[in-house]
């Protein structure tokens, strides 16, 4: 990565950063298992205010059986474990790596494998000691640093001791590379590697991407292996985040990171993203991608916007923030390994990929390293170290020719809208010839086939759709089992030249003029329409023909893609929302947002003055009967927001809408009674309804009145109207 003036600004600008020493901490009374060839030992962190608290960890012994000789070391690894907090295993597995490296001067007395423990609540009395019944909180009673969850992996601060609550896991690292950079306790170290696998792996990208600068005497690397999730130096993502609000938040992102329970990185994240990314840019990352790790462990939204699993994410990942080597012997140089392993952490460690960079690169502090492991390679841009004497092309690709003259153009997205509009056909016969063939007959020029089994045709591919790594295709065809058919979400693409991106739909400032855009407004309360004057629905409906359905009034609205609403005035409990709540293309004009459900992409016709027509008067009612039935003069549209009297009570007629055109069962509304007025044919021909209230509106009477029989849900109450 490139390491900057400014950023070596920024290092020279931090002191006082306080040192870890090991056997020093608390002895804390734990449970946690012994390990053949090291011992449970206490470091002693300072946290910036004179206390001194006590993190537990692993570390190896000598050949001899005995503590390590400092100025025997040339080498030290601090290994993350992961979400099982079970440091024990992860030490044991680096040892079984180390006794595999082939050079005697490589063993332990030379290496130092250090496995920190991040207890959580879950390790009361198994970590460290807890006593019940106590005050909320207090029940650690020792020094041992403890974290609320998993907010080690990020940098949070320790939730125990109570008293002491400002160690971030980061700074525990910083003073951990610290100890070992100490020239006069080890003269000879050549080399740190602060390490991790899964959970582990996601601490490393975000310490690497948040710590500060050290100017350590010795070159630092960061191992990242198999994480499943990236904090990203960017707003934008290459999948859509229209469903996921928090996409962005911290650990993923850096929106609301003042609001996380850190205080590490926050001068560095206010001085904002680009300086992160140069942050991150100047640390020397080992990326290890397991080929054959193609799960996903996301605990929310935020990841699966970069990718469907961990495999999309780490090439989205180095795709939008490039990996590079300019200076292979120097202390930055960034490398990117393949191995045949799945989710995996003592495999990885002890591949030939995981041995170089956690025990061989630069250990005489000579600059060597081992160039990338795993060809062929799998993306452009994806080894920063190559072997010049491998292949670095990208890995085989289908280059046969199809019907239509439809060529492979790699795997693809699929979600909704869907990457491509029409699917033909979704059977075990499925091949690639068959879907090509079959879309060129129908006259289009690309193909999508997925899941095996469906073929997809079209002549674009919709906006949201993003070309992903080759192997995310990876079901084979089921009418063909050589050939490769796309994959979950995903679709083997062929194409009659370049296809075709639709761009990103919009939300036009203005419609024909007259209207303005002022937000994406929820639906009203209680069942009633945020505009209830006037609607219509349709596969027609774009913003323009809403815009000229909606002439003389003050604002119409788009919903649920194919709905057109007009009104004056807002319902009840109507508001703004996000714009990006408004997610939905129109059914008319893809390039266009109509909504979403429940949602309104709403525009105002700012010239618009109301005139005496568009509200009734206090005296403008229906008469009545002496039996309490209303006059023929009730109709909608036009008796919206009129008052109707019935048996001495006003009410107000509010039009809305049957939204599914079926909610009312029953056409033989004749002489149904709601308090005196009636509800003919004609007052609800076309889907239209009225309601009335006098204290307050009776909403959603298409839901109610499935048929004659419940007139009896209605009842006067307060002299107005409640259900029973």
């Amino acid at each position: 990565m490139r390491f900057t003036a400014a950023i070596a600004a920024l290092g020279a600008c931090i002191f006082g950063l306080s040192e870890a020493q090991q056997y020093a901490g608390d002895t804390i009374t734990n449970s946690l298992p012994g390990l053949p060839g090291s011992e449970i030992t206490y470091w002693k962190i300072a946290d910036g205010k004179l206390n001194n608290l006590t993190l537990i960890n692993y570390i190896n012994h000598g050949k001899d059986g005995k503590r390590l000789v400092g100025s025997n070391l040339k080498r030290a690894i601090i290994i993350i474990h992961g979400l099982g907090r079970d440091p024990g295993t992860y030490e044991a597995n680096m040892l079984s790596a180390l006794s595999q490296v082939n050079n005697p001067d490589i063993n332990t007395d030379s290496v130092a494998i250090v496995a920190p423990y991040f207890p959580n609540g879950d390790d009361k009395n198994v970590g460290y000691p807890w006593i019940t019944g106590l005050k909320a909180n207090q029940g650690s009673i020792t020094n041992c640093l403890v974290w609320s969850g998993s907010q080690w992996s990020a940098g949070g601060t320790n939730q125990y001791p109570y008293k002491n609550v400002n160690t971030s896991s980061y700074a525990v690292l910083d003073q951990i590379v610290q100890y070992f950079d100490n020239a006069t306790l080890f003269p000879n170290m050549n080399q740190i590697v602060v390490a991790g696998h899964s959970l582990g792996g996601q601490t490393m990208q975000r310490y690497a991407a948040l710590g500060q600068q050290l100017n350590s005497r010795t070159p630092v690397s960061y191992w990242v292996a198999n994480p499943d999730s990236y904090v990203w130096f960017s707003t934008d993502r290459p999948l859509s985040t229209s469903t996921c609000s928090i996409y962005d938040n911290y650990r993923e992102g850096y929106t609301n990171f003042t609001s996380y329970p850190m205080t590490y990185g926050q001068n560095l994240v206010s001085a904002g993203r680009p300086a992160i990314l140069a942050n991150f840019n100047s640390k020397a990352v080992n990326y290890a991608r397991g080929t054959l790790d193609l799960g996903d462990d996301a605990s929310s939204c935020a990841p699966e916007t970069t990718g469907a699993n961990r495999n999309e994410r780490f090439f989205n990942f180095i795709k939008a923030f490039p990996v590079s080597c300019a200076d292979p012997s120097g202390r930055n140089c960034d490398t990117v390994d393949f191995i045949a392993a799945g989710h995996d952490a003592g495999t990885m460690m002890a591949s030939a990929a995981g041995i170089a960079r956690l025990f061989t690169d630069n250990f005489y502090g000579n600059g060597s390293r081992a160039y990338d492991f795993g060809y062929p390679r799998q993306q452009t841009g994806d080894d920063p170290f190559p072997n010049p004497s491998l292949n670095t092309s990208s890995a085989s690709v289908n280059n046969q020719t199809y019907a239509g003259n439809m060529t492979y153009w790699g795997c693809w997205s699929d979600q909704s809208p869907a990457s491509l509009p029409q699917m033909v056909y979704d059977n075990t016969s499925n091949t690639i010839g068959l879907c090509t063939a079959t879309c060129a007959q129908a006259g289009y020029a690309i193909a999508g086939i997925g899941y095996g089994t469906r073929c997809f045709c079209g002549n674009y591919l919709t906006y949201e759709a993003q070309e992903v790594i080759d192997s995310s295709c990876g079901t084979p065809c089921a009418g063909n089992s050589s050939e490769i058919c796309g994959g979950g979400n995903r679709l083997s693409l062929f194409s009659n030249g370049v296809p075709v991106v639709n761009s990103a739909p919009g939300t036009p400032e203005t419609v024909d003029k007259a209207f303005t855009y002022i937000n994406c407004y929820t639906e009203a309360t209680g069942g009633a329409r945020a505009l209830a004057d006037k609607a219509t629905s349709g596969s027609f409906v774009t913003l323009e023909y809403c815009a000229n359905f909606c002439t003389g009034y003050q604002y119409f609205g788009t919903e649920y893609s194919d709905e057109c609403y007009c009104g004056n005035s807002f319902g009840t409990g109507a508001s703004v929302t996000s714009s990006g709540d408004c997610s939905m293309t129109c059914a008319g004009d893809t390039t266009e947002f109509c909504g979403a459900g429940n949602r309104l992409t709403v525009y105002q016709n700012t010239t618009w003055v109301a005139s005496s027509s568009t509200s009734a008067s206090a005296g403008t009612s229906a008469t009545s009967t002496a039996s309490g039935s209303s006059s023929t003069g009730v109709s909608c549209p036009a008796s919206n927001n009129t008052i109707a009297a019935s048996n001495g009570k006003n009410f107000t007629i509010e039009c809305g809408i049957d939204h599914s055109g079926g909610d009312l069962t029953s056409t033989s509304l004749l002489n149904l009674l709601v308090l005196g007025v009636s509800i003919d044919n004609d007052a609800w021909h076309g889907h239209r309804l009225w309601t009335l209230h006098s204290d307050f509106v009776i909403h959603d009477i298409r839901q109610r009145f499935r048929h004659a029989s419940l007139l009896s849900g209605l009842k006067q109450h307060h002299g107005g109207v409640k259900w029973a």
